[in-house]
């Protein structure tokens, strides 16, 4: 390797490095900063200890420039080229003897150190200088080797949560007669929860899936039953045969200790609106003032291959509002410990039904944030018959 293409190499590892930085919170960079400023002043103090004319006014003012520089250098390391290093070297070769100096001319002595004591602060002294540079140097080597895998890691997980925004988002459409509106909130970078709807040869499907667990993992099944669905969709539209279908497709892909619940409301001119429960929560039907659960229930997905799925005719009328939730939503514990639930959940339905879906949604979003924190994904879809 030659000189240029050296140089070209250390240009382009700063830059990584630079990126590194670029997603390093401000907040994470003051301490960081900070813990150099210290460590370096406490550096510029020991300097001081085998002086013999060593004071008050010096130590100070050792501890203040030695950590000033400190930052200096290390605020360039993380903003700016190498080359500005040029420029702060002979800037702290100038002003080192130009401060003390002054400092000397304008302070008392301090304490005498005796001549039989000398020797020994002074091999104290740079021994521990040593070992204190040592340090630094081998923590920033440390940082720096261990950031550029977190970046790498960082990088990965971003994309993932990019894609899984892409693959979970907003519903909102209406259909042969029906209104849809869906929401789903991700605890993390990355949700296992799904909200979708299909269409296909006059059927409609819409459902709300939600993977065990949380991150990466289970947005990757989460992905894998977004794909399924919609692959199944096409050869039968109908809510027993899909949940058969994609349980299959799951059982054959997955790992042995995962599983979605899933939620799936169908409509057909033919077969009117079913439903179907794969050990999902209840799915809410408001009509009036009446509110009814419909919880006729299948197991989950995933867990057994060839498993048999039954679905539920459900009697729908015009401004009839049905809700599907997750148990990010009803499983919010305040402060008590007392989780949200359905109940107040259906009575907010009950309460807004007229409203428009979007409306509706964020209602229930806000009773849930203003109830206690996030801490699983939080998932809704609203349909509602127009005719």
């Amino acid at each position: 390797m030659n000189v240029r293409e050296y140089f070209r190499d250390l240009l382009k590892r700063h830059l990584k490095q630079r990126e590194l930085w670029d997603t390093v919170p401000q907040t994470s960079k003051l301490m960081l900063l900070a813990m150099v400023f210290c460590l370096f002043a406490a550096i510029g103090v020991i300097s001081q200890l085998d002086s013999h004319t060593a004071s008050q006014a010096k130590l100070w003012t050792a501890a203040l420039f030695t950590g000033v520089f400190a930052v200096a250098y290390a605020w360039v390391a993380i903003h700016k080229t190498w080359l500005w290093i040029f420029l702060l070297l002979p800037l702290q070769a100038i002003l080192t003897p130009l401060v003390f100096i002054m400092v000397r001319q304008h302070s008392r002595a301090g304490p005498v150190v005796p001549d039989a004591l000398a020797p020994w602060l002074t091999t104290s002294s740079m021994l521990t200088i040593f070992l204190v540079s040592s340090a630094y140097v081998l923590t920033m080597t440390f940082i720096a080797r261990e950031g550029d895998r977190f970046f790498r890691t960082h990088t990965e997980i971003r994309l993932a949560g990019e894609i899984h925004k892409a693959l979970v988002a907003d519903i909102q459409k209406q259909t042969q007669g029906f209104e849809f509106y869906g929401k789903s909130l991700a605890s993390g970078v990355v949700g296992g929860d799904l909200v979708d709807t299909l269409e296909q040869d006059g059927h409609w499907v819409a459902y709300v899936a939600d993977v065990a667990g949380h991150g990466v993992s289970s947005g990757v099944l989460m992905a894998m039953i977004k794909s399924a669905t919609s692959m199944c969709v096409r050869f039968d539209p109908k809510a027993d045969g899909l949940l058969a279908a994609v349980n299959d497709v799951l059982c054959s892909l997955k790992t042995g200790n995962m599983f979605a619940t899933f939620a799936c409301l169908s409509w057909s001119r033919d077969d009117g609106l079913r439903s179907s429960l794969a050990g999902h929560l209840p799915i809410l039907l408001c009509r009036g003032e009446e509110i009814q659960w419909l919880s006729a229930q299948n197991l989950p997905l995933g867990l057994f291959p060839n498993a048999a799925f039954e679905s539920t005719a459900v009697d729908v009328l015009p401004g009839d509002v049905l809700a599907i939730l997750t148990d990010g939503l009803t499983e919010v514990v305040d402060k008590k410990g007392d989780e949200l639930g359905m109940e107040a959940i259906a009575g907010t339905l009950r309460r807004l039904k007229d409203r428009p879906l979007v409306e509706i949604a964020a209602a229930i979003l806000d009773q849930a944030d203003r109830h206690g924190a996030r801490s699983d994904d939080q998932s809704l879809l609203f349909v509602r018959r127009l005719q």
